[in-house]
């Protein structure tokens, strides 16, 4: 009997590993692991690819977007004196003005960095989906461990039961009280193993890469290292949507500014050759082609104007939205946290009330009846206690990716030092 509430008592007591590193923390799969689901994660992979199309268009700007073209021409030319055949050949190539070419490689390099910028957002967005279902299927682990500790518990009372009853030292009512006891705990058992394999499937098919240990690995929650200002300040410098927002209002405005410089439009400049009437003289000359601009060009970049300045809008309103997300996620963290420590001395009282009616049963100072239900509250207790301590973690955790300190893409970090940067 002292085993059993020596083991609910363990169960939802507070232990003294702390992690040195978020990312080391006991409750969470190791970090290598984690790389290399996300890594292999195909929203991952497919934002990557957009990174290296981005890059093909980087060079195509940087190129330009004129080429080289030939003119040529044949007409038969027909006089009093006679037809003779005419011809004329030429080249001409369009000239991009300066400034349109400091433009548009600033828009390439911009366009590779909102590309980069989104393929974090989406190792991210991957991350805190393997933090839901990790969670999802530990807060199942969790339930069923106890469950089957409890279901392990009363079947051990319906032996004693049964013993005692053939002696004459227990009524028959207790004995079928304890199988009935037992029949109920082993319903739920079979109800949790159902909802743990579920949880389980989930997670391991969204990253058929992350190894699922047989029992949650749950450790210890602890308070957050810092105050609201602190996870704020790194929203607003790391948050991957915060700059996904912000690389593309940038690109918004080199875009307002390629279409100003647009109305300006660019020249093109020829040299051509050509034979008049048959004879050896030919013709040899250049010119130039200068659009006229119309009223297009400036209606068009009025628009372009308007849409940077939505990109302005809607990267402020992002800003907006995750602080409000991160303020309420802070209070949610100090919250279970709190919470947890209360559920945790509740299930500690729970499970002694329910070690000493077990005493008075065998001192024949408590029925059996008194027993069970002593111990369905020490259960509940400590199932309260569990899903607490896993809303704790998994609060404290979702806190941690949010401000970009837990499970940071390493390709991202190594490119965010490297000295070029």
């Amino acid at each position: 009997m002292k085993r059993f509430a020596l083991a609910i008592t363990m169960s939802v007591a507070i232990g003294q590993v702390h992690a040195d590193q978020p990312a080391a923390d006991p409750s969470l799969p190791p970090v290598a692991a984690v790389e290399r689901a996300l890594t292999a994660y195909p929203t991952v992979k497919a934002a990557r690819d957009t990174v290296r199309f981005e890059q093909a268009n980087d060079r195509r700007l940087q190129a330009g977007p004129y080429e080289f073209a030939i003119r040529g021409g044949y007409q038969s030319h027909s006089i009093d004196r006679g037809r003779y055949s005419e011809w004329d050949v030429g080249i001409e190539r369009a000239i991009r003005l300066p400034n349109k070419t400091r433009v548009d490689n600033a828009i390439g390099a911009q366009g590779v960095e909102l590309a980069r910028r989104a393929a974090y957002s989406a190792w991210c967005d991957g991350a805190r989906t393997m933090l839901k279902l990790w969670f999802a299927w530990v807060r199942e682990s969790v339930q069923l461990e106890l469950l089957q500790r409890q279901a392990e518990f009363l079947r051990t009372q319906q032996v004693v039961v049964t013993k005692r009853a053939r002696v004459g030292d227990a009524p028959r009512v207790e004995v079928n009280l304890a199988e009935a006891s037992v029949a109920q705990a082993e319903a739920s058992v079979a109800a949790f193993q159902g909802r743990e394999e579920g949880a389980r499937a989930a997670l391991e098919r969204t990253f058929p890469g992350l190894v699922v240990p047989a029992i949650a690995p749950l450790g210890d929650p602890r308070p957050l290292d810092g105050d609201l200002d602190f996870y704020l300040d790194r929203v607003r410098i790391h948050n991957d949507e915060v700059r996904v927002a912000r690389a593309f209002t940038r690109r918004a405005r080199l875009y307002a500014d390629r279409a100003a410089a647009d109305q300006v439009p660019d020249p093109a400049i020829g040299a051509r050759l050509s034979s008049d009437r048959s004879v050896p003289d030919r013709i040899a000359g250049v010119y130039i082609v200068v659009p006229i601009p119309g009223r297009a060009r400036a209606a068009f970049a009025d628009g372009i104007r308007a849409q940077s300045d939505a990109a302005l809008n809607q990267e402020v309103a992002v800003l907006q939205r995750i602080s409000a997300d991160v303020a309420a996620m802070v209070g949610q963290a100090k919250g279970a946290y709190a919470a947890w420590q209360r559920a945790r001395a509740a299930a500690d009282g729970m499970s002694r009330n329910a070690e000493s009616m077990v005493r008075s049963w065998q001192l024949k100072e408590a029925s059996l009846s008194d027993v069970l239900i002593a111990r369905r509250l020490a259960v509940e207790s400590a199932l309260s206690a569990g899903l607490a301590r896993t809303e704790a973690e998994e609060s404290r955790h979702r806190l941690l990716i949010e401000a970009h300190i837990l499970w940071n893409d390493p390709e991202e970090e190594a490119a965010e030092n490297a000295p070029d940067r």
